[in-house]
């Protein structure tokens, strides 16, 4: 499911370049339930050693965007948009409950209103969705280096791994939503308009992470296809990577 925010503010909105974080703390404030803020935050739902927060979220997207060179800040046009998306019904009502009750939100320095807000569940029917990123997707390895010191690889949609690893996180996460293995032969990524520009370098506190925007094709069971568009494509989608929406 699809929870999509549409925010209002007097005039340009200013924002670090690097406003992923703060976007992150915007919506588990938004979680009224201390419960459920508390458990998506500190644990998330667990399948064996791996933990799924089982949401994930777009960029905040504006009518228009600039650089401000001499500030080294990020300045959207409003209204701005914020698609949030789940599998899980009851996160996204106590996500639009505190949107609504809020009205007024911060993020970073600036006072957003919230306009309006809507709904929806793209549904996948057939073997094959083409998607479009609304935030980057990001898939990785953890590889031991010279001397034994390990560090992350990022892959890019166009190196064979890029679609083993993407579809295995789908599957864990399809086992972990429905308690079953998704049926099927396999899982296919192919991208369709993908160009260098799709590249983004993003930071996460300290650290750097690499992913992708563009257009994908996907292919694979209906109910996997539907895990990428209610929990998000690769790794890291609490942090608000791998959202993605019908292309069509």
């Amino acid at each position: 499911m699809q929870l999509t925010i549409h925010f209002s503010a007097p005039g340009p909105v200013a924002l670090p370049v690097q406003y992923g974080r703060l976007l992150q703390g915007l919506v588990y404030r938004q979680m009224e339930n201390p419960v459920l803020r508390s458990y998506l935050h500190e644990q998330g739902f667990a399948l064996g050693k791996r933990r799924f927060k089982l949401f994930t979220f777009s960029r905040l997207t504006g009518r228009a965007a600039s650089y401000d060179r001499a500030g080294g800040r990020l300045v959207l046009a409003p209204p701005l948009r914020l698609v949030v998306c789940s599998p899980i019904p009851f996160i996204l009502q106590e996500l639009g409950t505190g949107f609504l009750r809020q009205g007024r939100v911060r993020l970073g320095d600036v006072f957003l209103e919230v306009k309006e807000m809507a709904t929806a569940a793209p549904r996948a029917t057939g073997q094959a969705i083409r998607v479009r990123m609304l935030s980057p997707l990001v898939t990785y390895s953890t590889l031991s280096g010279t001397g034994g010191r390990s560090y992350t690889y990022y892959y890019s949609p166009f190196e064979p791994r890029f679609e083993e690893l993407v579809g295995a996180n789908l599957a864990k996460k399809h086992l972990l939503i429905h308690g079953r293995p998704a049926p099927g032969d396999g899982f296919g990524i192919r991208p369709v308009r993908v160009e260098d520009r799709d590249l983004k370098i993003t930071r996460y506190k300290e650290t750097v992470i690499k992913g992708w925007m563009g257009e994908y094709e996907l292919r694979g069971d209906p109910g996997l296809l539907q895990v990428a568009l209610d929990a998000g494509l690769g790794a890291k989608n609490s942090q608000g990577y791998g959202c993605c929406e019908p292309a069509e």
